[in-house]
């Protein structure tokens, strides 16, 4: 099929230099698309992201127009926060949703752009942003890579009441205004289709391509472990580390990333020094693949059991040849158990973890590297990253 090219608007809330699963994910997206010849431009807001403070080349500044790569950006005001208060986030959001009324909608209707993707969550922003975007007689497609209020639900933050049908009702509306839709999982797409939405749709995943590093061989001696990421709530790092005595199963635990529980982690590993845990502060995305070809395993937990999640870690690990200890349920879970790259417990069971990184350390050398070998079977077959663009690209033409 021949690709028409457009110009294309990406509507979100963060994006680099700020780290973590979303802005890699628009980055990759924003780069895909700008190798394919379309125009690209970014609407976000100020990085921010994941200190809660805007960085210092952005500070005292309402807007912030630049190029990146080759891609437009356009960066608006918010109140950053790393506050764990509701309020105080709330506040935050606000604050965002404000400055994408005020500012961003000028921003986006100048660049008359063919197709406008806006992300959510955030949902405020999602919403808002789908409105905008059709003052423009664009094409929209809404991507949501989690499904809110649902995952607020089931982080515990949000109870079932009055307050959470209403936010129901209005996931529902948003999605009545999207001309199509990208998704993060399968879940996530088969919950839009059943609350009544025939739009179009594609399950868009953050792949990678494969590492050269990835078939690099794994040290000799013992097995070690590593976490690469957020270090928040919903991943639930410092309850793990809490609980289990690394050293104890003849492994370590080598910690990468920023987050609300950093200081906690960094103040418990330093109390506890002979339990195989250690920190080993925050890396670039550039910076990950030759990181991690020090390590055999990769962990990847939720705290809880959230619908539609599937964690990006997964396909990172996927792509470096890294088997997988995965805590959490749901289609992450089948995706680790029935392509046969690592092993699964539930949410916040501990006693379970410490078996599957038991097993994981005893495996036999071969057993090792079939599972190994299943992960760059996976990179090349199921979650082939050249392919899901080649058919994405004739998605968005097709819209």
């Amino acid at each position: 099929m021949m690709i028409q090219k457009k110009r294309i608007t990406l509507l979100c809330s963060s994006f680099p230099p700020e780290t973590g699963a979303a802005p890699t994910r628009m980055y990759h997206l924003a780069k895909m698309l700008l190798q394919h010849q379309h125009e690209v431009t970014v609407i976000c807001a100020m990085p921010n992201y994941p200190t809660g403070k805007i960085f210092p080349a952005y500070k005292r500044r309402l807007l912030v127009k630049e190029n990146f790569e080759g891609i437009n950006i356009i960066r608006t005001w918010l109140i950053p926060t790393h506050s764990s208060s509701k309020m105080i986030r709330a506040i935050s959001l606000l604050s965002y949703t404000v400055s994408l009324f005020l500012l961003a909608k000028k921003q986006l209707l100048n660049s008359q752009p063919d197709l406008v993707l806006v992300s959510s969550p955030p949902f405020v922003t999602g919403f808002l942003g789908l409105r905008i975007a059709h003052r423009c007689k664009a094409k929209v497609v809404l991507n949501v890579s989690d499904l809110w209020p649902q995952s607020a639900y089931d982080l515990g933050f949000i109870k079932e009441g009055p307050f959470y049908s209403f936010l129901q009702k209005q996931e529902q509306k948003m999605y009545q205004l999207a001309d199509a839709f990208s998704t993060q999982s399968v879940t996530i797409q088969k919950h839009i289709q059943e609350l009544g939405n025939s739009q179009p749709s594609f399950v868009y995943r953050n792949l990678q391509p494969d590492f050269v590093q990835a078939k690099q061989a794994r040290p000799s001696g013992k097995r070690k472990i590593v976490y690469a990421g957020l270090l928040g709530i919903a991943q639930g790092v410092l309850g793990i580390i809490q609980s289990i005595d690394f050293a104890a199963l003849g492994t370590e635990l080598h910690i990468y990333g920023q987050g609300f529980e950093l200081a906690l982690i960094k103040e418990w590993t330093a109390l506890h020094p002979d339990r195989g845990v250690y920190y080993s502060g925050a890396l670039s995305s550039e910076e990950i693949p030759n990181m991690l070809v020090n390590y055999h395993a990769m962990l990847i937990p939720l705290s809880a059991s959230i619908e539609g999640a599937v964690p990006s870690k997964i396909f990172n690990a996927i792509a470096n040849g890294l088997p997988i200890l995965f805590s959490g349920e749901g289609e992450a879970a089948e995706i680790v158990q029935r392509n046969q790259i690592g092993f699964v417990n539930k949410p916040l069971d501990y006693e379970q973890l410490k078996e599957n990184i038991s097993r994981l350390i005893t495996l036999s050398h071969e057993e090792y590297e079939t599972m190994r070998s299943d992960c760059h079977l996976c990179s090349e077959t199921v979650f082939n990253k050249e392919l899901q663009d080649k058919n994405f690209l004739e998605f968005l033409s097709s819209i």
